[in-house]
């Protein structure tokens, strides 16, 4: 459980030093809009809720892992599916909780200075790196929760073939892009 603020908590399958670090970079990123894609139930949308002002976009097909291909082999279709749109957008009810598959549920959206990727898979981090870099602001940061994860070979995969330079977090072993 993360506890964020008087009675509010949130269910979250990131480790107490990813947090630690997810909170460190949101709070060192440029301003600007702050997005996360791959929500589950909340937990470290919670923690950038609480971290970093201005408007927060949170994006999940909230029914689980859309598709699974050969890198993907941790998370099979349908894996973090018991959780809810709603259930998010009544835990942060300052958020602009979209659901849909990313990058086709996109909305209209101020330029971005931090984003924070858990996707999970190859296909979804690829379209985070295809689309992200050319919304946000000049330094902003983009943090891949799960590369480097045994089980998400396919996230790993995707940010080792982005054209792009990205930084391996010596505390936690995760990816960042600085764009």
């Amino acid at each position: 459980m993360i506890q964020c603020g008087p009675g509010r908590e949130a269910e979250s399958a990131i480790p107490a030093a990813a947090i630690q670090s997810l909170i460190y970079y949101a709070s060192r990123a440029p301003a600007g809009a702050t997005v996360e894609i791959g929500v589950w139930k909340g937990g470290s949308a919670l923690v950038l809720a609480e971290t970093r002002p201005g408007p927060l976009y949170l994006y999940d097909t909230f029914e689980g892992i859309p598709y699974q291909g050969e890198l993907d082999s941790g998370n099979p279709v349908g894996k973090f599916a018991d959780t809810s749109a709603e259930a998010v957008q009544a835990l942060i009810p300052r958020a602009h909780v979209i659901k849909g598959l990313f990058p086709d549920s996109l909305v209209k959206m101020a330029p971005v200075g931090f984003v924070h990727a858990d996707a999970d898979q190859y296909e979804s981090t690829k379209a985070i790196l295809l689309t992200m870099p050319h919304l946000m602001v000049k330094g902003g940061f983009i943090l891949f929760d799960d590369f480097g994860v045994p089980d998400c070979q396919g996230c790993t995969a995707a940010v080792e073939e982005f054209a792009g330079r990205f930084l391996v977090l010596a505390d936690t072993g995760k990816a960042l892009v600085i764009v």
